[in-house]
């Protein structure tokens, strides 16, 4: 009996194991596939990680969910997974953060084989999903800082285009009907926008994504990445040494021979000077011999006359002349050859005289009598052409005056000539302020050899109708203001102007003049050059430039202006104040059609303002970061960048994986 119950009870056990034995199974079945489900997880996720990543990138560089599908179905395509099986698409991000993220979902099947003891199914599902964020890594272009002002302001059919880089204001965002602004971003930092429509869709909208592109509106402060740019606050320094530039001394020459050339009893030359007439054609032929110095006083010329001075024995002799050089009776020519000359009493030319001097160093004191009224200029050309050829040192005690019908040129010898690069320029200012007056043609030509300067106490200024063609040069250091009123060249370089800048102020435009031997219309230009403006001045009194330390207007239809694109000042193009007490700004009033800027214009503590149907931002190519404390848009006016890879002020992007 015994025994038989033993074996009753082993035959219980293999029962009870015949019975748990597929649950067993089954059990272990499901760990292994569970298993292995991660394994397939583990793959999709990282799948999907390169999905959103490379489907973002693609939408950031293009702009639209197509190159972004297109990258996400190559991407399946590598990783040997059906491209039906990744899906993206464009979310907002979950960081919360107001930007765009591509969300991509990577679904494929597990197969079940052990576990099917316990079910019927043949596979499992397996997903994965990733958000990878679409970032700004840059400022936007257009921007208004200050959160106490206007912000971005738009009125009377007004429109801004900004089609790679956002439009951004750390205040209001003021776009009623009849205005637009198209842009893939827009920031305002307030309570409530006044955009009527800020998610970008409905009839009456007046924000726009670019064509094919999206928009993204978000409230959001932005920051002044320029406050602390190390060029910009070293160029605020640099002005304040500008405003300590003064006039520089006038020669002193020791007393010399008067001579007066005319048609009678000849001159009385100075030691190891000699000269020859031909009364036929009313020319004095001079030689001086040697190095010199060959000591002048006055000298003067009759009606008619021609003289021609010129040195036998030496490339470098010495002049100098203790008075006036002093064509005022109607002389016809005068010319000197290569030295140094050392003039106490300025150079008057007038008429139809021509008066022309070689290359060399030039000491000019004040005129010993007014110009134009005016008391302190060193030279006085009235209705003459007078040629300085180079390349030449000039240290000029008083201002330049160049009057209607004049043509003066410093630094070259002839026209049409190449200007020799070596010019240096020292100037003073008259009573009235003025350093440069062009009242018709003037010309200065390059400074850029090792040791030059480019420096005036006082303004450079030119009337109506005028060409004025200043030097390139390193830095062009300005104690006053520039104000122009016809064509006006920027030679390549940094100006650095303790007054203002303004074209137009009060009338004047675009003129007609010869720059490198090509004729065209100009109003200004300018190609590799930067302003640093600290507006201790500003013009008053007039309507369109009053208080502005930068200000494009009256006729000036035609005007371009390129920041460097090397350099220490690479893309800087205006630095208007950057202490907060100077609240000048700039404006673009009536007959500022066409302006192209190309660089950093950058017043962080003055508005930027454009009225009467100015047109800033139109021409091809360029690359405008406009910062101002607001920007107000008024009467017709438009503003666009084509920016796409301005240092600070691009819309460049970085892409994340923030889930």
């Amino acid at each position: 009996m015994a025994a038989r119950l033993w074996r009753n009870r082993r035959g219980s056990i293999t029962v009870l194991a015949a019975t748990m034995l597929p649950a067993v199974i089954g059990m272990a079945g499901l760990a292994t596939e569970y298993g292995n489900a991660l394994m397939v997880r583990e793959k999709n996720q990282q799948i999907a990680d390169l999905s959103a990543y490379a489907g973002a990138l693609a939408y950031a560089n293009n702009g639209t969910t197509t190159a972004m599908n297109g990258a996400v179905s190559r991407i399946a395509t590598l990783n040997g997974v059906a491209s039906a099986a990744v899906v993206a698409s464009l979310v907002s991000s979950p960081s919360g953060d107001g930007n765009q993220a591509v969300l991509a979902t990577v679904t494929t099947d597990a197969p079940l084989a052990l576990s099917r003891v316990l079910e019927s199914a043949t596979k499992i599902t397996v997903a994965a999903t990733a958000f990878a964020e679409v970032k700004s890594s840059g400022t936007a272009c257009i921007i208004a800082l200050n959160s106490a002002g206007t912000g971005v302001t738009l009125s009377g059919g007004t429109s801004v285009t900004a089609k790679n880089c956002a439009v951004a204001s750390n205040a209001t965002m003021t776009v009623p009907n009849g205005t637009s602004i198209t842009a893939p971003v827009v920031e305002y930092m307030t309570t409530t926008t006044t955009v009527p429509c800020p998610t970008g869709t409905g009839t009456t909208c007046n924000l726009h994504a670019p064509t094919g592109g999206t928009l993204t509106v978000t409230k959001k402060s932005t920051t002044d990445t320029l406050n602390t740019n190390t060029t910009i606050t070293g160029e605020a320094s640099h002005l304040d040494s500008v405003a300590l530039i003064t006039s520089p001394s006038a020669p002193t020459p020791p007393s010399g021979t008067a001579v007066n050339f005319g048609f009678s009893s000849p001159p009385t030359l100075p030691t190891g000077c000699a000269g020859v007439f031909t009364s036929s054609t009313g020319t004095w032929a001079v030689t001086c011999t040697g190095a010199g110095p060959f000591n002048f006083g006055n000298i003067s010329l009759n009606g008619g006359i021609t003289v021609n001075i010129s040195n036998s024995g030496s490339s470098s002799p010495t002049y100098n002349i203790n008075g006036t050089v002093n064509s005022s009776s109607s002389g016809s020519a005068l010319s000197f050859p290569t030295g140094t000359y050392n003039i106490s009493g300025g150079i008057i030319v007038s008429g139809s005289m021509t008066m022309k001097f070689g290359a060399g160093t030039f000491n000019i004191g004040k005129l010993p009598s007014s110009c134009n009224g005016v008391a302190g200029y060193s030279i006085c050309n009235s209705g003459a052409a007078l040629t300085i050829g180079g390349p030449s040192t000039f240290v000029i005690a008083g201002g330049v005056y160049n009057a209607g019908g004049s043509a003066l040129t410093l630094g070259t010898s002839t026209v049409g000539v190449t200007s020799p690069a070596s010019n240096s320029y020292n100037i003073g200012k008259a009573s009235d302020g003025n350093s440069l007056v062009a009242g018709s043609l003037m010309t200065l030509a390059d400074a850029t050899g090792t040791g030059d300067i480019f420096q005036t106490a006082g303004n450079i200024t030119s009337a109506g109708g005028s060409c004025l063609i200043l030097s390139a040069a390193a830095n062009h250091d300005i104690n006053g203001y520039i104000s122009v009123q016809g064509g006006t060249y920027f030679g390549a370089g940094t100006y650095s102007v303790t007054g203002y800048v303004a074209a137009g102020a009060s009338s004047g435009g675009d003129v007609t003049c010869t720059v490198s031997n090509t004729s065209a219309p100009l109003g200004i230009s300018g190609n590799g050059v930067t302003f640093g403006i600290a507006a201790a001045s500003t013009p008053s009194g007039t309507a369109n430039c009053a208080g502005a330390a930068f200000c494009i207007s009256a006729g000036y239809a035609i005007d371009t202006l390129t920041a460097p694109s090397s350099g220490g000042f690479a893309n800087l193009l205006v630095m208007g104040p950057t202490t907060s007490t100077n609240t000048a700004g700039a404006s673009f009033a009536e007959g500022a059609t066409s302006v192209s800027l190309s660089g950093v214009f950058y017043f962080p503590h003055g508005p930027v303002t454009l009225s009467g149907g100015s047109n800033v931002g139109s021409g091809s190519g360029q690359c405008l970061e406009l910062v101002g404390s607001q920007v107000t848009l008024t009467g017709g006016t438009t503003l666009a960048s084509t920016c796409t890879g301005l240092g600070d002020g691009s819309l460049g992007t970085t892409i994340a994986l923030v889930q």
